[in-house]
């Protein structure tokens, strides 16, 4: 099984750096032409099944992506566990923000986001739950295929390091931009990170 792990495209949100998990937002040009991009860029991929989170932005890159890769009428599927982690309170607001607002959560959730969550969001531990649940049931059901996931960088950096490295506490030092992507392979009940990701 070959699994294509891609980022939305730019956001707004991106630019300005705000916490963005579960707020809707659509992408900004730069992200429309990175999803374009990409899809020339992945034309050549055998792909099998075409599946999205349900935001707004990593289905405009699903459409984007699919018409650049002339796939123009797969079906696109929409997957709940591929959400970004939520932010909770923390959502729309600013690194600097969260901080002035909550700097005592905000380090804890640093330090242990396993455990810790945003306040009214969910922890890095409920993140591996949906993704995993995910993982098996992919792995069952679609053998030989290609798949083609577009989510957020949480749930792609998480996947690489647990994974691919099979160490799940590397996911914050792993880094994917908005547009970009990364290939993981099955072989012999194991995945292979065959291209991209890049160390913070």
């Amino acid at each position: 099984m070959r699994l294509v792990l891609v980022r939305h495209g730019e956001t707004d949100g991106n630019v300005m750096r705000r916490y963005t998990g579960r707020t809707d937002v659509p992408l900004n040009e730069n992200g429309r032409v990175q999803a374009a991009a990409l899809g020339r860029e992945l034309a050549e991929e055998s792909v099998g099944r075409l599946v999205h989170a349900p935001s707004r932005r990593t289905r405009e890159t699903a459409v984007l992506l699919a018409a650049g890769m002339n796939v123009g009428g797969m079906r696109l599927e929409a997957e709940e566990r591929l959400w970004e982690l939520d932010f909770g309170a923390w959502e729309g607001l600013t690194y600097e923000q969260a901080h002035a607002r909550d700097g005592a959560r905000l380090w804890a959730w640093y330090d242990d986001p396993w455990t810790v969550a945003p306040p009214g969001g969910e922890t890095l531990r409920a993140l591996d739950e949906r993704l995993t649940a995910w993982q098996e049931e992919m792995c069952a059901g679609h053998g030989g295929e290609t798949v083609i996931a577009v989510t957020h960088g949480g749930p792609i950096r998480l996947w690489v390091a647990k994974y691919a490295f099979g160490d799940a506490g590397l996911f914050p030092q792993l880094w994917v931009p908005p547009g970009g992507h990364v290939v993981c392979e099955r072989s012999e009940g194991r995945w292979n990170l065959v291209k991209g990701v890049v160390t913070r």
